[in-house]
């Protein structure tokens, strides 16, 4: 900062227009990087050079809390636990930075500012093994400052759409050692891009065995905050209200359940940019009093018991891990094709599934599930049985586990040549 200022107002720059700016700015920018690139080179002469990764930095720089975040933390705190030093990177004030203090998860605040915050990445990668990014903006800061600060990268991609086909993505995989896919249909997508198959993983995301509140409480939360009638069977969604969870082919669904049974509610738990939008199609389709909104709940996997059937609309989606959950919770899912679905729902095996924005067929798999107990328990225990073996928070860790020592021993032999 104090070289911006010298540049721009002491020497006279801002004379210049915005020629000088740019002039100040290049000069404070490219003095904070050598820095930074000290400070990184001090902190490499202490790091260790194992080839399994003792110290691990988490990036992940969301303003919310949604499935990448839940699996974030659960990621870092089961590392923790098998005896990785795993730490978070966060932005300041989010949601993942409570949650990161309420599990006792050590983490390091990043500014809000990109500039900055690439200038803190720098000054702190030096101590430690290998950088684990979670988001986009978190991939993309990372690959500028391994520039500087020659990291090994991790990079987990849960998105269901191909990347942007431009230079800068095209830098900020190349500089990626090891991309994670959360589901195959994302693994496809980055190889229609070119990235090479070597350089790719799939690892799922996974669902942690917790025990549920009673069925009846966890009703009686909902039914307090929206004044459900009694004696109402529930239908749920946990999701982003956001363009891929397609939440107005579940609406149109709930239109055709409703026109045929009485016995049941529509809940949605979950915000987003859609609200008023989604709002406005339930009054025209007339279910204001079936459907219902109950916005963002912290730790809204919790009240899964209270649904009798999860219904899960997507029409894009990288895997769709509350569906882990919502098999753990004991309820029977009915979900579209979309995105990674299909890795964790099998049709009449662990789950109903239909087409993407087919609502008649999502509201037959709705009224399937509610008419016949006896097969939601089935697909039920199958999907439960599948997820403990294997979707659980330690086969998912163990496998990073193995990444980190794949990237960690590569690098090594390059270095050694």
């Amino acid at each position: 900062m104090w070289r911006f200022l010298r540049c721009y107002f002491l020497r006279l720059g801002f004379l210049d227009g915005w020629q000088g700016y740019y002039i100040a700015w290049m000069t404070s920018f490219y003095t904070a990087t050598r820095y930074a690139k000290l400070q990184f080179q001090t902190g490499e002469k202490s790091a260790p050079a194992n080839a399994a990764a003792r110290r691990v930095l988490h990036i992940n720089s969301e303003k919310t809390w949604r499935g990448g975040e839940r699996q974030t933390l659960l990621t870092v705190m089961e590392q923790r636990r098998t005896g990785i030093d795993s730490r978070l990177a966060l932005r300041r004030g989010s949601p993942l930075e409570a949650r990161a203090r309420e599990a006792g998860v050590p983490f390091i605040v990043l500014p809000n500012a990109a500039p900055a915050m690439l200038l803190k990445l720098i000054r702190i990668a030096g101590g430690f093994d290998l950088l684990h990014c979670h988001t986009g903006r978190a991939h993309s800061l990372c690959a500028l400052a391994s520039v500087v600060c020659p990291k090994p990268l991790v990079v987990s991609r849960r998105v269901d759409f191909p990347p942007k086909d431009n230079g800068f993505t095209r830098f900020k995989y190349q500089r990626a050692d090891k991309v994670v896919c959360v589901s195959g249909h994302i693994a496809s997508q980055m190889r229609a891009v070119n990235l090479a198959a070597e350089r790719l993983a799939v690892i799922h995301d996974a669902a942690p065995a917790e025990e549920y509140p009673p069925k009846e409480s966890c009703r009686a939360q909902l039914a307090a905050r929206l004044k459900l009638p009694p004696g109402k069977r529930i239908v749920g969604n946990i999701a982003a209200l956001v363009p891929p969870k397609d939440h107005a082919t579940l609406l149109r669904a709930a239109q055709r359940v409703l026109a045929r049974r009485r016995d049941v509610v529509f809940v949605v738990i979950g915000d987003g940019e859609l609200r008023e939008d989604l709002l406005r199609l339930r009054a025209e389709l007339g279910l204001e009093n079936g459907f219902h909104f109950a916005g963002f709940l912290p730790q809204a996997q919790r009240l899964l018991p209270a649904f009798d059937v999860f219904a899960m609309s997507s029409c894009m989606e990288g895997l769709g891990s509350i569906v882990l959950d919502a098999a753990l919770a004991g309820v029977p899912v009915a979900a579209t094709a979309g995105g990674g679905l299909p890795e964790i729902v099998s049709d009449n095996v662990t789950g109903r599934l239909v087409p993407v924005g087919d609502d008649a067929a999502l509201a037959g798999a709705i009224n399937q599930l509610l008419d016949e107990p006896a097969t939601g328990a089935r697909l039920v225990a199958a999907s439960a049985a599948r997820v403990r073996a294997e979707f659980s928070v330690a086969a998912m860790t163990a496998k990073y586990e193995a990444v980190y020592g794949e990237v960690l021993a590569a690098r090594r032999q390059r270095t050694s040549l």
